[in-house]
């Protein structure tokens, strides 16, 4: 494709942080290309909507509101303004690297429908690195081009898939993830792009990290519930499409998952207070099992007509950004 306008929309709610955003969104456009920003204020207190109206101001800003908390609404409103030929998707707490656009766009240049980039870390303590060092180890045996779930933290998209989907609103967690599998399934290409990169900033507290990868295992097995069949790519996850149903079954399994949630939490909470004494690859485990077993928790818990949990509900306190 030869895009002459691209679109990038970034949902908010009460996070100061896209200023930032913004601001290299505006240093990274390419010479000759149209680039419209769409914000949508999702939800935020009427303090930062006012402060929001003046930090969006600029020159191919467009503010957008959906009032009703719901990042996939949030976003599907902004498809639906967008006029770019490639739509481009980051979070509030992301800042694009230089040649965002362009490494995007050649992706799409390539035939890829879906381009996946990589997103590293803006803020550099241990407990950031830790979880940074567990999202890296998704890409670590992936090349240019390879298919790979979708996460809207940086992902560009050709507009002709949205003539056919749109994110599932009913969603609060993964339904990026199910709108990437499904466009492969409908025969559009999915491809992992390493050169278009952002720095996202991690929270630095591994309970809620922890009680994050609980809902998104619980939202990954709703996914697998409701639509079988999809074309996951991770290894982890792939072997839980395979194995998880009999799992499911075992007597106690919801005991389990509270047992599970419970000990990543505490465990946690333990090595946020260790910090920087454990050395790395005593750390680095410790994440990694806290990361898989509160994703395995989160498995165990889904049960067909259950509400969505969130991680304010799993921690047991309110989360400004939940």
């Amino acid at each position: 494709m030869s895009a002459r306008t691209v679109s990038v929309i970034v949902p908010v709610k009460d996070d100061p942080r896209i200023a930032a955003c913004l601001a290299s969104l505006r240093a990274d456009r390419p010479p000759g290309l149209e680039v419209e920003v769409i914000v949508i204020d999702n939800g935020s207190a009427p303090g930062f909507s006012a402060w929001l109206e003046g930090a969006a101001r600029g020159d191919g800003v467009t503010l957008l509101r959906v009032p009703e908390p719901g990042v996939y609404a949030a976003r599907n409103r902004g498809v639906e303004a967008a006029r770019g030929d490639a739509v481009f998707f980051t979070d509030a707490d992301c800042v694009v690297r230089p040649g965002w656009f362009a490494a995007g766009l050649a992706m799409l240049e390539r035939g890829f429908d879906l381009a996946q980039g990589f997103s590293g870390a803006l803020t550099g303590g241990r407990t950031a690195q830790l979880i940074q060092a567990r999202y890296a180890a998704r890409f670590r045996r992936l090349r240019a081009g390879s298919p790979t779930e979708t996460d809207t933290r940086n992902l560009a998209v050709r507009r002709a898939v949205f003539d056919r989907l749109r994110f599932n609103e009913a969603y609060r967690r993964v339904g990026d993830t199910e709108f990437g599998l499904r466009a492969e399934a409908a025969g559009f290409r999915v491809g992992y792009a390493p050169a278009m990169r952002v720095e996202h900033a991690h929270d630095e507290d591994l309970r809620v990290f922890a009680a994050k990868q609980f809902c998104h295992g619980w939202g990954a097995q709703r996914l697998m519930t409701e639509t079988p069949g999809l074309p996951w790519r991770g290894a982890q996850l792939r072997r839980w499409e395979r194995h998880g149903g009999r799992i499911r079954r075992l007597p106690g399994r919801r005991a389990l998952s509270r047992g599970l949630a419970r000990g990543a939490l505490l465990a946690a909470g333990a090595l946020d207070r260790a910090g920087e004494r454990l050395p790395w690859p005593a750390a680095y485990a410790a994440a990694a099992a806290i990361d898989k077993a509160a994703l395995l928790a989160g498995h165990l818990a889904f049960e067909p007509g259950d509400p969505e949990p969130s991680p304010s509900g799993v921690l047991g306190r309110r989360l400004a950004r939940d």
